[in-house]
């Protein structure tokens, strides 16, 4: 049986270079949007600290409402159109709101821009992180996941790469730019088949251990805690540097270290198996990712601040690549499954910038690293929940062997 299903696995999944074509250039542009805006609001539209973490914050509540709701818009547009044609034309009124910004100069155009490409985005990726894994199962799917976030990951720091002199000058076409890369993206699409593969319930059962829906729970818990960490960062980010003295061309550049080192983690965890089902690579996650953000905020140097960015993405790697890991093995790599994971990290995206900017209300620093860091305590807390449940049960589970040893 087994033989079977693995040579029937390539013909119900599509191909995955065609899906990591679409994750490279679609990424572009979430490289712009997430981790970029920032810095293209401060230099080309002169906005503050506060109104850059606003102007997060609505990208945060726009993509958790978005993405919650994938899986039912995906079902309801099936009447008229399949999950593919529905990404193709998704990435394509992206692609048209991109060039808003360049078309005019009112600063509406940025907001409009900015608020539909996190709806957009919303469902681009559930439909993408779908396609990527359904049909595969195992070390195939977590090949799949691998070559995933080593593309996503890798491509959302280009932009920050290449930004200083579209800064300098004109902003807007940084995001105007991501119209391109998104017209490429559609070209893929003609290899993707019309709906995600088939995901065998019962593979899928020889995959998964018996505590991955608890470590699911925890890592569904952990990941808009790192995505609070991370949004409360990257509004905040443009204004520390100018704060410890750091040349506006080394901005952009240095924010990346983080995700290229993000980057190095998930390629361990992809490479090394042993994490899998561990309950410690959880807890290394949360500790890593809340102490790098600690010591950008509060570090005086810019030695410090690169040293805080190396450990914060080392925790942000691990905590992304276990959510996303268990929560396609668990949840049939469907829609609502990568649907939820998204909704989750635009729940971070939201509360993130929302705790910065009263932070940022009470004087910034050390009040940042407190309100952010007690709505992270708040969430491991309740990550601790499910851990608890596993030991109950083990403990249940060696008692009952031992009376069943003990039993004449």
């Amino acid at each position: 049986m087994t033989t079977t299903h693995r040579a029937s696995s390539p013909v119900a999944a599509t191909p995955l270079w065609s899906v990591l074509t679409v994750t490279f250039l679609v990424s572009l542009g979430t490289g712009v949007f997430w981790n970029a805006i920032g810095f293209i609001a401060k230099h080309g539209y002169d906005f503050s600290q506060a109104r850059t973490l606003v102007l997060y914050l609505v990208m945060g509540v726009v993509y958790t409402i978005g993405a919650s709701r994938a899986g039912r818009i995906t079902r309801w547009c099936e009447r008229w159109v399949g999950p593919r044609t529905l990404l193709a034309m998704v990435i394509l009124i992206q692609s048209l709101l991109c060039v808003l910004p360049v078309v005019t100069e009112h600063v509406a155009a940025l907001w409009i821009a900015v608020a539909g490409a996190a709806a957009s985005s919303s469902i681009i990726w559930p439909l993408v992180e779908s396609y990527m894994s359904a049909g595969r199962h195992g070390q195939e799917m977590r090949g799949a996941i691998g070559w995933f976030n080593l593309v996503w990951m890798s491509a959302v720091g280009v932009p920050l790469l290449l930004m200083p002199p579209i800064l300098a000058e004109n902003a807007e076409w940084a995001v105007g730019g991501q119209a391109v890369a998104n017209a490429l993206a559609l070209v893929p699409l003609f290899w993707f088949r019309a709906s995600p593969g088939h995901h065998d319930p019962a593979i899928v059962a020889e995959h998964v251990g018996g505590e991955y829906p608890l470590l699911l729970r925890c890592a569904r818990i952990l990941l808009p805690m790192s995505y609070v960490l991370n949004a409360a960062l990257s509004p905040i980010l443009p204004y520390r540097f100018e704060e410890i003295g750091a040349a506006i061309e080394l901005e952009t550049p240095a924010t990346a270290t983080w995700m290229y080192v993000r980057v190095a983690a998930m390629v361990v965890m992809w490479r090394v198996g042993f994490w899998h089902g561990r309950w410690g690579t959880l807890l290394l996650a949360g500790v890593t990712m809340t102490g790098g953000f600690a010591v950008v905020i509060l570090a005086p140097t810019m030695a410090g601040v690169l040293a805080g960015l190396t450990v914060f993405g080392v925790g942000m790697g691990m905590s992304y690549y276990a959510a996303l890991y268990y929560a396609m093995a668990v949840g049939h790599a469907q829609v609502d499954a990568s649907g939820t994971h998204e909704a989750l990290i635009g729940a971070g995206y939201s509360v993130g910038p929302a705790a910065g900017l009263v932070g940022a209300m009470l004087g910034g620093g050390a009040a940042i690293v407190g309100i952010v860091s007690g709505v992270v305590g708040i969430g491991a807390a309740f990550a601790w929940l499910p851990y608890r449940v596993a030991r109950r049960r083990r403990r249940a589970a060696r008692q009952h062997a031992a009376r069943t040893i003990d039993a004449p």
